[in-house]
Order: structure tokens, then sequence, then C-alpha cells
């Protein structure tokens, strides 16, 4: 996913007022922190975590909230070599937003930002 597609695909959840102008804006800095991480300008298989972002800031900001990835998932995921990075990318997230996201949201968002980032470099 290029930043092209990214804004084409937030522009068409924003026209439908699925998400909102500060979920859309925080989603594009961290998918530019996450190029920037990566050294790439394409970022393989990004397309579910960059609509799941935006989506879950929004849901949050109308008090809706998700049940989280069961444990055993999360376990494997803090094993991730990436969970660490991913951490700093959910904090970066939260800096931006200015709030704190919902453990449930964490424990997603750290699930795919380990998956991705295993995907964009694990085969490095």
């Amino acid at each position: 996913m290029t930043l092209e597609e990214l804004e084409e695909r937030l522009q068409v959840l924003l026209d439908g007022d699925a998400i909102t102008e500060t979920s859309h804006q925080v989603t594009i800095q961290v998918f530019e922190e996450l190029k920037k991480r990566l050294n790439r300008q394409d970022i393989v298989q990004a397309e579910m975590l960059f609509t799941h972002l935006p989506m879950a800031l929004t849901r949050i900001d109308e008090g809706e909230s998700v049940e989280g990835p069961n444990d055993d998932i999360m376990e494997e995921i803090r094993l991730s070599p990436y969970f660490e990075v991913a951490e700093e990318l959910v904090a970066y997230i939260e800096q931006l937003w200015k709030k704190e996201l919902p453990k449930e949201e964490q424990d997603f968002l750290y699930m795919h930002f380990s998956t991705i980032i295993n995907m964009n470099l694990g085969g490095v």
C-alpha cells in the first residue's frame, strides 16, 4: 500500500461518514511513521491495518467497544521480535490522538503492526 492508495481508501471512508477527520489525519501520520521505520514507500499487506485504525479511533470516539484478540494469540504476538516497535507505534497513535486506547484496541494494533513489520522486514 502506498500513501496515495491509503489516501484514496480514507477518502471513501470519510465521504461515507465511516471515519472522522481526526482519525483520518492520525492514520496518515502513522502510515508515514511506519514507512520511515520500514524504509519503504509501499508497505506490503497494510490494507487491513490502515482500514482498522481510523475506524477503531472513530468507534472509540462514539463510545463503542470491541472484544480483543484472545490471550493465546496475544501471548504469541508478545514474543514477536517486532513487538517493541509495535508498542512504540501504538504509543505514537495515542500521542497524536491525545487519548489512551482501550486495551482491546491496543492488542489488535500490536497484532497488526507486528504482522506487517514481519511481512515487510522478516524476509529481508
